[in-house]
C-alpha cells in the first residue's frame, strides 16, 4: 500500500500538482479530511479499513457527499466486485462466460449436488490479491479434501468459501484504462507457468504473488506482452471491455482470465481497484504500451475531474 501511495505522490511531483497524503483507519475519518479540503480531486487507493472488510467500498460515495471528485471506481462496482459470486451472477447475466461454482457459508456442511465437476479451487468469497490461496486450494476429489479446503476459509479468513471449476490451461490479466470516456485495452499479460518447479500447481497463489523467491529470482512471474494468437487476444480483449460495461467500472480495472485447452476464455474475476505499485502488473502493462505512470496518473486526476 505504502509503495503505490509513494509512487502516487512522487507521479503528481512529476507533474506538479500538489498533494496531501492521509491515512485513514476508519470511514468517519474521511469526512474530516473532506471537509478540510473543498472540492479537492481524491485519488482513492485504501483498500482495507479496520470498520469491516466492505466499509473501504464506500469512500467515492462519501466524497461524492462532499463534492470531492474521486479518482477509480464507484462504491456500487467497488462492493460489486469484491464479491467474487455477485461478480459472477453480472457476468453471467450478461453473456460472459465464467467457470461454474457455488457459494458454502460458514457453519454450512458442502452440497455435493451443488459442486461442479473437479478439479476445482476454493477461494474466500470477498478477497484481493490472492489472500487465502495456496497449493492446497487446488482439489481433484469431492472427498475430504474438499472439506477441509472449505472449512480452512470458514475458520481462517472467516467468510464463505467460493467453490470454483479449475480451468486448466493458460492465466491472463488485461488491464483496462479510461482515458476522456474512451476505454483501452493494454497489452496482455500472461503468467508463466513454464517458470514454476515440478509439482507447484499452475495457480497464482498468495506467495507467488507477494512473496520473493518464491519461484526463483519472480515475483508474479509474468510475461508482457504476452505471446498470444491474434484471433485470442482480441476474444480476450472483446470480452474484457463487455466485463467492464457489464460491472460499470471506470478509470481502471484488471481483469483475470483462464483459457481452457480448447480455447475457451473463463473470467475469474474483475479487480476494480488494482495494485499500481511499481512491481506489479497494471504498470508493466502500462509501460509496455509506452505510458509513463505519470501520465497515467494524470489521466485518472482528468477524469475524476470531469466526473466533479
Amino acid at each position: 500500500m505504502l509503495n503505490e501511495v509513494n509512487a502516487v505522490a512522487s507521479a503528481l511531483g512529476a507533474l506538479g500538482v500538489t498533494c496531501r497524503r492521509h491515512g485513514v483507519r476508519y470511514l468517519d475519518d474521511v469526512p474530516v479530511l473532506l471537509k478540510a479540503a473543498p472540492g479537492a480531486v481524491v485519488f482513492n487507493l485504501v483498500e482495507r479499513l479496520e470498520d469491516s472488510a466492505e466499509t473501504c467500498n464506500q469512500i467515492p460515495d462519501v466524497c461524492c457527499a462532499f463534492g470531492n471528485p474521486c479518482t477509480g471506481s464507484s462504491s456500487a462496482c467497488l462492493k460489486l466486485t469484491q464479491n467474487k459470486w455477485h461478480t459472477k451472477e453480472r457476468l453471467r447475466a450478461c453473456g460472459i462466460p465464467v467457470p461454474a461454482a457455488c457459494v458454502v457459508p460458514p457453519g454450512v456442511p458442502v452440497n455435493p449436488e451443488c459442486v461442479p465437476h473437479p478439479p476445482l479451487i476454493v477461494k474466500p468469497l470477498c478477497a484481493d490479491g490472492s489472500e487465502g490461496i495456496d497449493g492446497a486450494s487446488l482439489v481433484r476429489d469431492l472427498g475430504g479434501q474438499l472439506a477441509q479446503a472449505v472449512n480452512r476459509v470458514h475458520v481462517q479468513d472467516g467468510q464463505s468459501a467460493l467453490i470454483e471449476a479449475f480451468v486448466e490451461g493458460r492465466e491472463f490479466n488485461l488491464s483496462l484504462l479510461e482515458t476522456e470516456g474512451c476505454v483501452a485495452v493494454l497489452p496482455l499479460a500472461e503468467i508463466d507457468f513454464t517458470l514454476f518447479p515440478p509439482g507447484r500447481p499452475h495457480i497464482l497463489d498468495y506467495a507467488v504473488k507477494w512473496v520473493p523467491g518464491t519461484i526463483p529470482g519472480k515475483i508474479s512471474p509474468r510475461r508482457v506482452p504476452a505471446c498470444v494468437e491474434d484471433s485470442m487476444a482480441e476474444r480476450l480483449r472483446e470480452t474484457a471491455l463487455a466485463a467492464w460495461r457489464a460491472c460499470d467500472c471506470r478509470d481502471y480495472i484488471r481483469v483475470d482470465f483462464r483459457v481452457d485447452q480448447a480455447g475457451r476464455p473463463f473470467v475469474l474475476e474483475i479487480n476494480a481497484n488494482p495494485d499500481i505499485s511499481p512491481n506489479a502488473g497494471f504498470p508493466a502493462c502500462l509501460a509496455a504500451a509506452g505510458i509513463t505512470f505519470p501520465d497515467f496518473v494524470g489521466r485518472l486526476l482528468r477524469n475524476a475531474a470531469a466526473r466533479g
